[in-house]
């Protein structure tokens, strides 16, 4: 009896004993699953703040973008709006951050969004000052480009850290869920004999508990998939938002397609995607489709395809990005796409291509006319049918240019350029001109016409045009009015808009700075022509009476030597002849000048014997190193090669150089001139003990007409600039050392003969 009431006592107990570690094994998997759950969540709500911060992003670069092209105050309250949602979105996720990693991924998107938000702030307010698009083009390609790609990186960053959180939570989970089926496959064997019944009720509400928790999971996110989207929808509204079914019928059209495609939501619901998109891409884009349902990838993000083709309603094609997701919600398969039109992107990018193009055109020709010419014709490639070049010249105006995008319009293009016109009667461009502020006409009227023209015949003429939009910029640079371009729309049919006329200005500066440049250049070179002409008669006129008093005076000279007392006499005739040589020196130093800046200084090269020239320039330095008491000196190999050399020029070299050496050198100094061969080429030296060149004067030492000591009257300031000058035009180079208080070494180069010279 009494092991009938053990083995029923153990036989109640054991099932109770089992129940309880059951009961207990339940309960822990069940906190690891509501854990596992709570993780999940976390995840993806961090990751939904990272793709919003990734929409927010994108959403404030499309707006600094359309700020700097057209300034507008609406779009500076939408971009405040956008940066006040990015930084109510990171500071939520910081707050919520729990891994050292992805706070440090927070605030590295925050600098990096920083320094975006203060370079587009500086750009927006350079651009609101007036500063042109095209002197930020550079900053926005590289700077705002290299910090995008920065914030871009890091975002793409935290999402991976994101996802990899989610797959983390979800391979707990099932961890969590092999474990029970571990401990519960190994607890069967031992209690399947007494506690079938309790086992099979125990598996049945652990099933039920699993099931409900996953059905809370699955809820739970596709209640924040749901949340998502339609914090999306709010912060991208300007993108048209379509959802499609597993047949390719259009279930959600957001007013964003609505305002991008110009239909209405009822016109498409329940229609095919197909007749959103032009006939040629339909096909290719239903298979993409159907590859991306059987596909494992979840998402496509914009930019991982080429643009694709819209089609709006009313039949006109459209550029655009395109994201694609896929959801399976209670078995239906549900797609959603968020397109984007980026008419005005390709539009801005061809338009910087345009004036790219434009800048390298007008800076091939400094000829005014044929820079106006190459503008017209570039005006009518990609923005009109007709541009007309107007250049003031006084009362009047001439028609410059007349360019046509038609061929067959030649004759009418010869025939309008031909009109003479009055500044004070009414054209086309006179407003333009008169104002100097831009003319914009999208639609051209009858009655506007008729008030452009000076008589019958114009009218006539511009009648034949077919006149359709207009567009006049003026040209002029600092307050100087030089005319206008006038840009025409008409076969084509385009009507312009404020962006076009916001290009042209464009155009018209670029096309204003060329021709300004081209005048200023020919100008400076009528200028400099002029002054070496007069350079030139001064030259001729004055060394006729310069050769008279010289010859008069030494035979003056050769008088009063005979007459043992006149000794005085002949000391003032020897200054005035020395005088009288210097101007020579200095008109042809003058005329030398001149010849260099034209580029027609001409040298005579020849094989040079070495030794014998050394030694003619240092006999003719001789007496004025005698005169200062300065000790001249060779210092050379014995054996030196012959140089390919003008005799005279180099001649002249050495005189410029030994004669600054020997004036600076004080009594008692040294000056040495020599030689060596240097890879193919004699160098030549003037070494001297003089007071040495100072770091600031040594950057200055070869300027023309500069000298280091104002006061110094014995020179021009030119000797060294012509020696530099002379020695270049043999193909050699010259240079300076020098120390103050160290003495100063002029080296020069000139190439080596091939062979000796002759005789």
């Amino acid at each position: 009896m009494h092991r009938v009431l053990s083995t029923a006592a153990a036989m109640v107990l054991v099932p109770v004993l089992i129940a309880v570690g059951s009961l207990l094994v339940v309960l822990r998997v069940v906190n690891l699953q509501q854990e596992a759950l709570r993780r999940h969540a976390f995840a993806t709500g961090q990751a939904l703040d990272a793709e919003r911060l990734n929409a927010e992003c994108q959403h404030m670069g499309r707006l600094v973008r359309g700020e700097l092209i057209s300034p507008n105050p609406q779009m500076l309250e939408a971009l405040a709006a956008s940066r006040a949602q990015f930084d109510q979105t990171l500071r939520r996720m910081r707050e919520m951050s729990r891994e050292p990693g992805e706070r440090e991924l927070l605030e590295e998107s925050g600098r990096a969004e920083a320094y975006i938000r203060a370079l587009s702030q500086e750009l927006m307010e350079q651009r609101r000052r007036g500063v042109p698009l095209e002197s930020l083009l550079p900053r926005i390609a590289v700077e705002m480009k290299a910090a995008r790609e920065v914030l871009d990186s890091n975002i793409q960053a935290l999402l991976r850290y994101e996802q990899r959180e989610m797959e983390a939570a979800r391979h707990q989970a099932s961890e969590v869920m092999g474990g029970v089926v571990r401990v519960f496959l190994l607890a069967i064997p031992i209690a399947v004999a007494i506690l079938v019944v309790q086992a099979v009720l125990m598996m049945r509400e652990f099933r039920r508990r699993h099931a409900a928790q996953a059905e809370a999971e699955r809820y739970a996110a596709e209640r924040a998939a749901s949340e998502a989207r339609f914090a999306g929808i709010v912060a991208i509204a300007a993108d048209a938002i379509l959802a499609i079914d597993e047949a390719q019928r259009i279930t959600i059209f957001n007013s964003g397609a609505e305002a991008i495609f110009g239909y209405g939501a009822p016109e498409v619901l329940g229609q095919p995607l197909d007749m959103l998109l032009p006939e040629r891409f339909r096909a290719s884009h239903r298979h993409f489709i159907q590859t991306f349902i059987a596909g494992t990838v979840d998402a496509r993000r914009m930019g991982e395809r080429r643009p694709i083709f819209g089609l709006r309603k009313n039949g006109e094609e459209f550029p655009a990005e395109a994201a694609v997701s896929k959801l399976r919600l209670e078995g239906r398969l549900i797609l959603t796409v968020i397109l984007r039109d980026i008419s005005a992107q390709k539009r801005v990018e061809e338009e910087q291509r345009f004036l790219v193009k434009a800048g390298e055109l007008l800076s091939s020709s400094l000829d005014p006319e044929q820079t106006l010419s190459s503008v017209a014709q570039l005006a009518v490639q990609s923005l009109a049918d007709w541009c007309i070049v107007n250049l003031v010249e006084g009362e009047q105006v001439r028609r410059s240019e007349v360019a046509h995008r038609n061929p067959g319009k030649q004759e009418l293009a010869a025939a309008l350029q031909a009109i003479r016109l009055e500044l004070h009667q009414p054209f086309l461009a006179r407003e333009v001109m008169v104002r100097q502020e831009p003319l914009f006409i999208p639609h051209v009227t009858g009655e506007r016409l008729a008030a452009m023209v000076q008589g019958a015949e114009h009218l006539a003429l511009l009648q034949q045009l077919d006149l359709r939009s207009i567009m006049g910029v003026p040209l002029g640079t600092k307050g100087r009015l030089l005319g206008a371009l006038v840009f025409v729309s008409s076969e084509s049919g385009r009507v312009y808009t404020p962006g076009d006329l916001e290009f042209a200005l464009g155009l018209g500066r670029l096309a204003s700075l060329a021709v300004e440049n081209a005048q200023l250049y020919q100008a400076a070179r009528r200028a400099t022509q002029a002054r070496d002409d007069v350079l030139g008669i001064v030259a001729h006129d004055l060394r006729s009476p310069l050769n008279s008093i010289v010859l008069t005076t030494q035979a003056l000279q050769r008088r009063l030597r005979a007459r043992s007392d006149e000794g005085r006499d002949v000391e003032l005739l020897e200054i005035i002849v020395s005088s009288a040589r210097r101007m020579n020196r200095l008109i042809d130093d003058l005329l030398d000048v001149a010849r260099m800046e034209a580029g027609r200084l001409f040298i005579n090269p020849g094989p040079q014997p070495t030794e014998a020239l050394l030694r003619t320039v240092l006999e003719a330095a001789r007496p004025q190193a005698q005169a200062g008491s300065v000790q001249l000196e060779l210092e050379a190999p014995e054996a030196l090669p012959p140089v390919m050399a003008d005799r005279d020029r180099l001649l002249q070299v050495f005189s410029n150089l030994l004669g600054n050496a020997l004036k600076f050198t004080p009594p008692g100094g040294q000056v040495r001139v020599g030689a060596q061969v240097e890879g193919g080429q004699l160098c030549f030296f003037v070494r001297d003990t003089g007071p040495g060149i100072g770091p600031e004067a040594l950057t200055r030492i070869f300027d023309r007409f500069w000298q280091g000591d104002r006061k110094d009257r014995r020179g021009a300031g030119l000797g060294l600039s012509i020696a530099r000058g002379l020695i270049e035009a043999h193909g050699g180079k010259m240079r300076v050392e020098s120390e103050p208080g160290r003495g100063s070494t002029f080296f020069f180069t000139v190439p080596v003969a091939l062979s000796a010279p002759a005789g």
